[in-house]
Formats: structure tokens, sequence, C-alpha cells
């Protein structure tokens, strides 16, 4: 009897032991299965935003082609599936995709995230502008996460290589209605980094107009290791607090703002080169969120070699995107 009793009790303190043993297993197996959740979570918008530019860029999208129109679904069907209002623009020679997100308080205007999905001929166009277009994505869906007092409109322009045809004819109509746009926000070619010396040229002029800028760029061996903002003078108010800003998140920004008077001038073309042109040519408040084209990319326009995601700077690229989300979401607050 008593060594019946006995080995109940050592199977008891065996079992007891054992589920011990269990739970402690199964605790440190949650902590490595969330450890890797955390790392994926860190992982996951590098990743998404490579797989968009990928997508984009494995053919050239000159208006028309059959990849042209499969990006044009795209920005479709990404815009409906966050949960934005869908609009097709159809101004005759191509087709805007549009998303409206409405404000709580509709009356104190709009804003605007955008970046056109045409490539030129030929070219596949990563930086030009698939990186700007999985941009445009990626802010959405960051932005899409809260309600804002402001409403916010994305969009795909087409036509930017034809003379920014697309942007124009939306400006245009939205001028008509007396629209009111408090800042329109574009995204041109935004993954392109290079920390070599003397891998940043300077615009002819610009140590006239911008001579800070300019001795800061040549105190850093010209260097193209930075984002530029390019915005008018309406627009400033807007981006405040853009140094603190991309001081959190470690991105070199240089900002160079023009004055009413100059920014429809032929002295300004190096500065009108996207569709913030549009906005400011109708005398609403926009920039340009760019890596300086051509000042910095060989591969602009694929001129000296393919213009091809392997050339790109996804790390840098999601800096300017995180940074810009902030920004934008404070001017859809104010």
């Amino acid at each position: 009897m008593l060594r019946g009793r006995n080995r109940k009790l050592k199977l008891e303190k065996e079992t007891m032991e054992y589920l011990l043993i269990t739970r402690r297993v199964i605790a440190a197996l949650l902590l490595l299965i969330l450890s890797a959740c955390s790392q994926t979570i860190k992982k996951t918008q590098a990743e998404r935003y490579l797989q968009d530019v990928e997508f984009i860029a494995q053919m050239p999208r000159t208006p028309g082609s059959e990849h042209h129109v499969k990006v044009q679904s795209m920005c479709a069907e990404r815009f409906k599936t966050l949960g934005f209002k869908l609009e097709y623009h159809d101004y005759g020679t191509g087709i805007n995709i549009l998303g409206v997100y409405p404000g709580k308080q509709q009356s104190k205007g709009r804003i605007l995230v955008s970046a056109h999905y045409d490539s030129v001929p030929g070219c596949n166009g990563a930086d030009d502008n698939a990186s700007g277009l999985a941009g445009v994505f990626e802010t959405a869906r960051l932005l899409v996460s809260k309600q804002h007092d402001r409403t916010l409109v994305v969009a795909c322009w087409d036509e930017e290589e034809r003379g920014r045809r697309g942007s124009k004819s939306y400006v245009e109509r939205e001028k008509n209605t007396l629209a009111a746009i408090k800042m329109s926000y574009v995204y041109e070619m935004i993954a392109y980094k290079n920390k070599q010396p003397n891998s940043q040229k300077i615009p002819v002029g610009f140590e006239y107009l911008y001579p800070q800028q300019v001795k800061q760029i040549r105190s850093n061996q010209n260097r193209g290791d930075f984002i530029a903002l390019v915005y008018d003078d309406r627009a400033g108010n807007m981006l405040s607090t853009i140094t603190a800003k991309a001081d959190k998140h470690n991105l070199s920004v240089l900002q160079f703002e023009i004055s009413t008077q100059l920014k429809n001038s032929a002295l300004a073309v190096d500065l009108r080169r996207s569709d913030h042109a549009s906005f400011w040519d109708a005398d609403y408040p926009a920039v340009m969120i760019t890596d300086t084209a051509n000042f910095r990319n060989p591969h602009y326009h694929c001129l000296n070699g393919e213009d091809e995601v392997g050339t790109i700077d996804t790390g840098f690229a999601i800096q300017t995107i995180n940074v810009l989300t902030a920004i934008i979401e404070a001017s859809l607050a104010e």
C-alpha cells in the first residue's frame, strides 16, 4: 500500500516537472516567434517598397503600352484596397488615377500626394519614376491608418514625360472649380544615392540662387547623398519642421525655396522638371521631393546605362518616405 502511494507521488512529481518544462519550452518558443515577427515588421516596409518598384520597373511604361496599362491598374487597385474613393480622370490623351480619403473638416481643403507612372520609351525607369510611385503607395498606406482633418488625395499622373499633360489637365480642372488645394507633394525620383565624392553635379547658376546650399554640397565633397526639396514660397510654412523630422530619421535634406516671381520663369527651368510645376502655374503651393535626377543619377532616361532596380537605394527611399509622411500627416491636421 505504502509502496503504491510512493509510486503515485513520484509519478505526480514527474508529471509536474514535465508540465513545468513544457511551459518553459512553449514560453521560449513564443518569445522566438515574437522576436521573429518584430524583425519581419522591420523588414516589411522595405520589402513591400522594393516589390512595388520591381513590378513597376520590369519594363518601360510608354503611354498606351501593355505594361503602362498594368501599372495604371495597379494604381487603381492599390488605392481601392487601401480604402480611397477611386476616380479615373480621363482627359483625352491619358488617364490619371486618383484616390480620395475624405477628412473630418473638408472645408479646410485638400492635401495631394502624387507621382507620375509613365516612363520614356525604351527605359524601365526604376528611379524615374517607379521609385516615386512606390513612395506614393507607401505614404498612402501609412496615412490611412487614422482619420485626418483635411482631405487626402493621392494621384498617379499620366504623361509626365510628355510635358506634364496629366497633372496639367487635373490642375486646370480643379482651378476651374476653385478647388482648395492647400499643398501638393510630388515624389519625383527618390531612390538614387551616391556617397562617392563628386557624384553630385550643381545646375548652372545655383551658386547665385542658393549660395548656402551649394556651399554645403561642396563642403561634403559634392556627394549625392541627400534628398532635395524644391518648393515655392507659399509652400514653405508646410515644411517648417522638416529639419527636425529629417534629423530623427538620419536623412540629409537640402531645401530649395523659390519665390513666386521666379517660379514660373525660364530661369527656373531646372526647378520645374516635374508635376509640381503644374501646381505652381496655377498658384497652388507645391513641393518636389527628388534625388536631383540627372544631376546625380547617370542612368537618368537610360542615357548612360539602364535605370533598373539594381541601381536604387531602398533604405534611402524609405528614409525619405517616412520623413515626408510625417510632414504630410502634420499638414493634414493644420
